[in-house]
């Protein structure tokens, strides 16, 4: 019996010392902005049936959200595309530098079904260490060619993209 309440005694003080030990918990923000980058557009092979192509491009980000979670952060983005027939579908990294020069890479895919690209953050610097998230982007515009062409090799064009996202940030 005294055994017992030895056992009772301890598993109390423990589950009240536990409930005193802090917990690290994520800090989730949520986020929307605008990108725009000038895009240099380099074609693989080009085919009614198929065609490959790649893209680098260079711009920057201006927040809509009120946090202004990432404003004036600028841009490197590398993406592989592919079309089969009508279908189009798109993979890629970016690395997105703060004002601080602190930075988050990317990965992120999508395609034309869905008209949307989904990015997950791989990794960062500085406070972006061990960040988690999801973002959507959706083209809003697309300017002309700044060099009249049908999208012959290293022609750049200017896009724009609305973001929305969320991201966890470790205590």
């Amino acid at each position: 019996m005294f055994y017992r309440r030895n056992w009772i005694a301890m598993t109390v003080v423990i589950l009240g010392l536990a409930m005193f030990i802090p917990v690290a918990q994520a800090e989730r923000q949520d986020y929307e902005g605008i990108t725009c980058s000038a895009t240099t557009y380099n074609m693989v092979h080009s085919s009614p049936e198929v065609a490959i192509n790649s893209y680098d491009a260079k711009g920057i980000r201006q927040s809509t959200h009120e946090s202004k979670l990432f404003d004036n952060w600028t841009l490197h983005l590398v993406t592989v595309q592919k079309r089969v027939g009508s279908k189009t579908s798109w993979n890629g990294f970016s690395k997105e530098i703060g004002p601080d020069g602190e930075f988050i890479i990317w990965e992120f895919y999508g395609d034309s079904e869905s008209d949307t690209s989904t990015a997950k953050p791989i990794y960062g610097t500085g406070k972006w260490k061990g960040v988690k998230g999801e973002r959507k982007s959706q083209a809003i515009t697309t300017a002309k060619p700044i060099f009249p062409s049908t999208f012959q090799p290293h022609t750049t064009f200017i896009f724009c993209q609305k973001q929305v996202g969320w991201i966890e940030l470790p205590k």
